[in-house]
């Protein structure tokens, strides 16, 4: 059972204008996120091995600046052309 618990992980594009983080929604915001990576990760049996250190959880340990350059980032990808494309939007919305 190699893949338990394992998803199909999406894109980052438009990543800011998603909301609801997480595989439970349970953050609102990119800084918030951030911040659960930097330093609220908890361990845990089935935390991935990628968020471990040894027996200790790895954190990001990033400075406010860094957090800020990350989320500032992630703001780049948005694709305002993408998302007012006629072409993708939905065909079942009456005007």
């Amino acid at each position: 059972m190699e893949d338990l618990d394992e998803f199909k992980v999406p894109s980052l594009r438009n990543i800011a204008l998603i909301g609801s983080y997480m595989h439970d929604g349970r953050f609102e915001t990119l800084e918030e996120v951030i911040e659960h990576y930097n330093s609220g990760v908890q361990n845990n049996p089935n935390l991935d091995n990628r968020l471990t250190q040894g027996n200790n959880v790895r954190r990001l340990n990033l400075s406010d600046n860094d957090k800020q350059a990350l989320v500032d980032f992630l703001h780049t990808l948005t694709d305002t052309e993408f998302i007012t494309d006629e072409k993708y939007a939905d065909p079942f919305i009456e005007d």
